[in-house]
């Protein structure tokens, strides 16, 4: 008895389903090894987005440090520029002189000094413009006047020129002020010698807060001296004589 054609029908749809169904298993297999694929990218994905994330910011910090190192580069040749040392001796070419004639010319509103002794720089005290004003300390003794180390007549000529003069018998401090901008702290006195012969040395100082707390010193000794006047000048002429 032969196989009926219904039967091979059967037999074929049983076959064709047979591989319909591997054919379903391995896709999905193939789709779960493709969602534990995409699992895996997905994690890893992550951990390079942190990754970049964690790199970004060491890339900030690094660029935060490289922008504080310039600004503490600029704050360290500000600091530079702001305290500077100025000398004299016979030979050095950039003096407390030379610091001093020049700031004087650029004077605008005030010029502030002490020195016990004054016999030079008078010429350049005289070619500050008139509206400026000008505040000297200086010592006022006779012994002095009779040994030439305090002229009258350049005291005179400071006067003239417009200067109000104070005296302070203790004054040992040597400092001048150009419009609360610049001090000239030094060891020098406004003599020829001070300014060009003995070994001085000083410091020049543009730091608003040290400027404005050596002003503060200077305004004290003032508050503390006496005023010097033409009758002063002529009595001790007279007694010089």
């Amino acid at each position: 008895m032969g196989i009926s054609k219904d039967d091979l029908e059967l037999i074929e749809k049983i076959k064709l389903y047979r591989q319909d169904k591997e054919k379903l298993e391995l896709l999905d297999f193939k789709n779960q090894a493709l969602e534990k694929e995409n699992k895996q990218l997905k994690e890893a994905l992550k951990d390079l987005q942190t990754d970049i994330i964690g790199n970004k910011k060491i890339l900030n910090q690094i660029n935060a440090l490289k922008i504080e190192n310039i600004e503490l580069k600029k704050e360290q040749e500000m600091q530079k520029s702001q305290f500077e040392l100025v000398v004299t001796t016979p030979k050095e070419a950039r003096t407390v002189y030379g610091q001093i004639r020049q700031n004087l010319k650029k004077a605008k509103k005030e010029v502030l000094v002490c020195s016990p002794w004054i016999t030079y720089l008078v010429e350049e005290f005289s070619g500050v413009e008139k509206e400026v004003n000008m505040k000297i300390i200086t010592s006022f003794r006779e012994e002095d006047i009779k040994s030439g180390i305090t002229s009258l007549d350049k005291l005179r000529a400071l006067m003239e020129s417009g200067a109000h003069i104070r005296y302070n018998n203790n004054l040992h401090a040597k400092m001048m002020f150009i419009d609360s901008s610049v001090a000239i702290i030094s060891s020098a006195n406004l003599t020829r010698k001070g300014l060009g012969v003995n070994y001085e040395a000083g410091v020049l100082i543009k730091d608003p807060d040290q400027v404005k707390k050596a002003i503060e010193f200077f305004q004290g000794v003032w508050d503390e001296s006496e005023d010097l006047d033409y009758d002063q000048l002529k009595k001790y002429a007279i007694l010089t004589e």
